[in-house]
């Protein structure tokens, strides 16, 4: 996953503070508390989970219930075949 860098200006000097506040409570650097308010507020959670089966590119709905044990079974190493 690429990780973004984001420039924001005219954060008002009450954001400010409640985030300098809330940095100072949990121990967290500054960028940390800004990323974890962030991800809350548009995903809900602070440990988003990351995507990398590609089920976002197709209709969840039309992939068949064994398509992903299908794919990770073809992902396992054979050991007979690799002695």
């Amino acid at each position: 996953m690429t990780k973004l860098q984001y420039t924001i200006r005219n954060i008002p000097p009450m954001v400010d503070q409640a985030i300098r506040k809330q940095t100072e409570q949990t121990g967290k650097s500054f960028n940390q508390t800004v990323v974890d308010i962030l991800s809350l507020q548009t995903l809900g959670t602070t440990n988003p989970k990351v995507d990398n089966n590609f089920d976002w590119l197709y209709n969840k709905n039309t992939l068949d219930e064994s398509f992903d044990e299908t794919i990770e079974n073809l992902s396992s190493i054979d050991n007979q075949l690799w002695q």
